[in-house]
């Protein structure tokens, strides 16, 4: 076994934190009252590091103790290992302290523009050096991010259990029809499918949770929509309704942000449609302090989501 198996063998930072200490000192009883041991302690750590190394660092004698020159040579090397543990340290402490850090999130679009700006900027406020990155995205892209690590957490619509994760529940999203504000059923308090079965449809594209709850229902009622175009986003879909294309869906979620627009949401009935929406997480990570602060603050907002959503538009 050479020097280097044995230094990994038989060291570990207290040998190193006690040949700093001795050699900022050149003394062994003050270097022991630093690192709060006793001088027969301290005198074996330092007698370990070198049977480690096979090497003579320190010379000692009753009158004064100095390094040798492998010992000069060495203790750069050992203020390094001591430095960088106490750097880790420090910083292991500014992240449980939510000074510094990061967290991601991946969340619907209609999440993301309608609750995240006030929401970040009440974080920034509170912890300016927390880094918060947000991930736009369909179901499918938010639970690959939160499966990889990418993200910390997702807010998604339920669709069924998913092994290895755990969904909290937040709140209901209803599926509205959006038309035109000089559209005949502008004026309606609300609308059944069967009112609109022959209109024409501006639906969300299939990969979305919400066509897919949209569908899911319209099969179970035996209804088939008049789809006319499949855009991936609910205000590309508000884009095309307010031109004239057609009548649209969009969620309760939305109704905020669709305000400057010339359209209206009037709810659907027999059947409403909604999805739950909740925070998704993987069962075997746990959050960082800054994710997990975010995520407080997040489901505080959202639990009260209801209350918004059916504000109209």
């Amino acid at each position: 076994m050479g020097p280097i198996d044995k230094i990994f063998l038989y060291m570990n930072l207290k040998h190193f934190q006690a040949f700093v200490a001795v050699a900022r000192h050149l003394h062994f009883t003050k270097a022991a009252e630093e690192l709060r041991i006793a001088q027969p302690a301290l005198s074996l750590l330092i007698k370990q590091l070198e049977d480690g190394l096979g090497l003579t660092l320190i010379n000692r004698n009753t009158r004064q103790v100095d390094l040798t020159e492998m010992g000069e040579e060495f203790l750069p090397l050992a203020r390094n290992v001591v430095n960088d543990f106490d750097n880790a340290i420090a910083q292991m402490k500014d992240i449980a302290s939510l000074n510094r850090g990061k967290v991601s999130v991946a969340a619907y679009p209609s999440v993301s523009s309608n609750s995240f700006p006030e929401l970040i900027v009440t974080f920034k406020q509170r912890y300016p050096n927390i880094t918060v990155q947000i991930y736009e995205g369909i179901y499918d892209s938010i639970i690959d991010q939160v499966r990889s690590g990418q993200a910390d957490f997702g807010v998604v619509s339920y669709s069924g259990e998913i092994p290895g994760f755990r969904f909290e529940k937040l709140y209901d999203d209803e599926v509205l029809l959006l038309v035109p504000k000089s559209h005949s059923l502008a004026s309606a308090e609300s609308l059944s499918w069967i009112d609109i079965i022959d209109q024409e449809i501006i639906m969300l594209s299939a990969d979305t949770g919400v066509r897919r709850s949209i569908d899911k229902e319209m099969l179970k009622y035996d209804l088939t929509l008049k789809t006319v175009l499949e855009p991936a986003l609910i205000h590309t879909v508000a884009a095309l309704v307010a031109a004239g294309a057609g009548l649209g869906v969009t969620l309760s979620s939305y109704q905020k942000s669709l305000q400057s627009m010339d359209v209206v949401a009037i709810p659907i009935v027999n059947p409403l449609v909604t999805r739950p929406v909740g925070i998704i997480t993987h069962k075997d990570r746990q959050p960082t302090p800054a994710a997990k602060t975010f995520l407080n603050l997040l489901v505080k907002k959202l639990s009260a989501a209801p209350a918004i959503h059916q504000q109209q538009l």
